[in-house]
């Protein structure tokens, strides 16, 4: 039962990596804290998404009552509070009310709220790329990751990269294998803004870390359909992690400029697991400036 536990998990997992394509921008993509978000949708020329979307604790507390179909929101210390009636186009925040672009709705059980006027009520980051169709939103626990991927600890940095929606772009779909067992991550070393991913020796991705905190696809080996796309990485040295995730076997090192394979560790582990394992003495050296 267990191993059938773990090909579910690697399964979805895999799945996972390969969610957002270049399909996805035929509207403005939208993504929280780094997560796109499938479910957003436009009215009104306006974004909007299912408010738990917004969940956060150092943030937003919110409450849905389905006899009035009111959406009750307020942030943690209570100094603005925002109520939204499905089927309405108005919205009460502290008392006074307030027009809406388009009615507040609730589908497939989610209500939805105008995004821009949310995160603009209650202080969250958001930014606009017209270029590339998308929409980035950071709450503040989002925010404080973001500096963590860009400008704090080199393992913790890695662990947040690891866990973004990988946005694939034009890479064309693969032709997947029939039994995946393992995963492995390369990273160069010192960094956390450029990795690698190895799925069971079926294929292999390279993705870097844009300014707005998403991992973009950059190069992709199919070895099932012999076929690649973009541009193979070049990394001088670099530190991998290799999670066996059928025999539950964790194994990390790091490879020299001259081609040298020093294994670090080696353990089995129990139920789920982090992706990546701090290198000792290993130095962070590409912090990225903050954005203003």
């Amino acid at each position: 039962m267990k191993r059938w536990i773990k090909y579910l998990i690697g399964s979805v997992i895999l799945g996972s990596f390969f969610f957002v394509s270049s399909s996805a921008y035929a509207a403005p993509a939208v993504f929280v804290n780094g997560e796109y978000q499938h479910n957003a949708i436009t009215m009104g020329g306006r974004i909007w998404v299912p408010i738990r979307a917004l969940t956060d604790q150092e943030w937003l507390v919110y409450a849905y009552d389905p006899k009035t179909r009111i959406a009750s929101v307020h942030d943690k210390d209570n100094t603005t509070t925002v109520e939204l009636r499905v089927g309405e186009k108005t919205a009460t925040v502290n008392g006074k009310k307030m027009q809406l672009d388009a009615e507040v709705v609730n589908k497939n059980g989610l209500t939805y709220v105008p995004l821009r006027f949310i995160t603009e009520t209650f202080g969250a980051h958001i930014e606009f790329n017209a270029k590339n169709g998308r929409v980035i939103v950071r709450t503040p626990t989002g925010q404080a990751q973001y500096e963590i991927l860009m400008q704090g600890d080199l393992t913790e940095a890695r662990k947040i990269a690891l866990k973004l929606t990988r946005v694939n772009g034009e890479a064309p779909q693969l032709q997947f294998g029939e039994g995946y067992h393992d995963f492995r991550y390369t990273f160069p070393e010192g960094e956390a803004l450029r990795f690698t991913f190895n799925a069971a020796g079926y294929s292999e991705h390279y993705y870097e870390i844009n300014d707005e905190g998403l991992a973009i696809h950059k190069w992709q080996m199919d070895h099932v359909a012999n076929r690649e796309w973009g541009k193979k990485p070049d990394f001088k040295s670099y530190v991998y992690f290799l999670d066996e995730f059928m025999a539950s076997l964790f194994t990390y090192g790091i490879v020299d400029a001259q081609g040298n394979d020093k294994e670090l560790g080696k353990f089995y582990y129990d139920g789920l697991k982090d992706s990546v394992m701090s290198i000792e003495g290993e130095n962070r050296i590409d912090i990225r400036p903050q954005r203003h």
